[in-house]
């Protein structure tokens, strides 16, 4: 795996590639990524559509994503056997329990069948799944639950919101292949979920067709529509990004993708195993970063921008869906 990156690192120049550092309590923070903010390349004048969305993906609407976050982030209470509580972080066990506890009521209730994954006494990931026709082979759909103490709104409970909202969306079709949703543990503490996850696949029993990791979806101050879809030019997940993109035009969504390049996310752990995968993000490299970033401050407010978490919703919501029936 070392000398394919090399190789890549040496045909793309600036589109670096760089394991995680160890020197602080978070270290996937991404505030000190300076070689992803390096990697950034603009093409061009950005340029979005204005027409009218077409529904192709039933996807929850902007008001559904700010009410689910909001009971994700303990900005509203929820109900959690018959107990009325508040996720108000997700770093304590406490908090993380009920946060999947929260997860597990919620993708139940869609009618996918839900286990946990506890690989260490302090982790554990928390996995949904419909069997499709081709059952040994999947998509994944994925989000990191954890956060850094603080009620992790936006990092990343947007992303974990988008990504049951897809599963919502597409809980009642016939599916081709498998679907899955993964939420990862600790990924604040260097993609420790992830990374157990990514070692317990079996590759011989098991055909991970791709993996759609969301990370942020909901800062967009600028208001341009500007979103990552970050693959690093790997050959093995550039089709994935081609997907997206192409969702995002088929439904005249008012997005545009702006480059990146960093394996700050779960993404990378499958990147280790040789799996197609990218990470989706608000523009955070492209100098659009929410300034609640890993602060006390992330919470359910006016500085969220629900339409355009639902525009990314929608464009990955398609770009799953085709995955998962065949289409692609």
């Amino acid at each position: 795996m070392k000398s394919i990156l090399s190789v890549l690192i040496l045909i793309f120049g600036t589109h670096q590639v760089h394991s995680h550092p160890k020197h602080s309590k978070y270290p996937t923070d991404w505030r000190t990524d300076e070689d992803a903010y390096e990697s950034y390349r603009p093409k061009g004048k950005r340029t979005y559509s204005h027409q009218p969305k077409s529904r192709i993906l039933k996807v929850y609407d902007s008001v559904f994503l700010k009410t689910k976050l909001s009971e994700f982030s303990g900005a509203l209470p929820v109900k959690i056997n018959g107990k009325e509580e508040y996720i108000k972080e997700r770093e304590s066990q406490a908090g993380k329990k009920l946060a999947r506890a929260y997860l597990r009521d919620t993708l139940e209730g869609f009618g996918y069948k839900v286990r946990e994954q506890a690989y260490s006494s302090k982790g554990t990931n928390l996995i949904a799944d419909k069997e499709g026709d081709n059952p040994d082979q999947v998509v994944i759909v994925s989000a990191h639950m954890d956060s850094v103490g603080n009620a992790g709104a936006d990092d990343d409970g947007s992303g974990v919101i988008s990504a049951v909202s897809i599963m919502g969306a597409l809980a009642k079709e016939k599916l081709k292949y498998s679907l899955r949703f993964v939420a990862f543990d600790e990924e604040e503490m260097g993609l420790v979920g992830s990374r157990a996850y990514a070692k317990s696949l079996d590759t011989n029993k098991e055909e991970v067709i791709g993996v759609f990791n969301l990370e942020m979806t909901a800062f967009n101050k600028r208001k341009d529509g500007a979103f990552h879809v970050i693959d690093c030019d790997r050959d093995d997940s550039v089709s994935l990004t081609k997907s997206i993109v192409r969702a995002v035009k088929d439904i005249k969504l008012p997005l545009v993708r702006t480059e990146a390049c960093t394996d700050r996310s779960d993404h990378a752990s499958f990147w280790d195993i040789e799996v197609p995968a990218v990470v989706i993000s608000q523009n955070f490299f492209g100098g659009d970063s929410n300034p609640c970033y890993h602060r006390a401050c992330d919470k359910v407010s006016d500085q969220l921008n629900f339409e355009y978490m639902s525009n990314i919703t929608e464009a990955v919501g398609l770009s799953v869906k085709r995955a998962v029936m065949g289409t692609q």
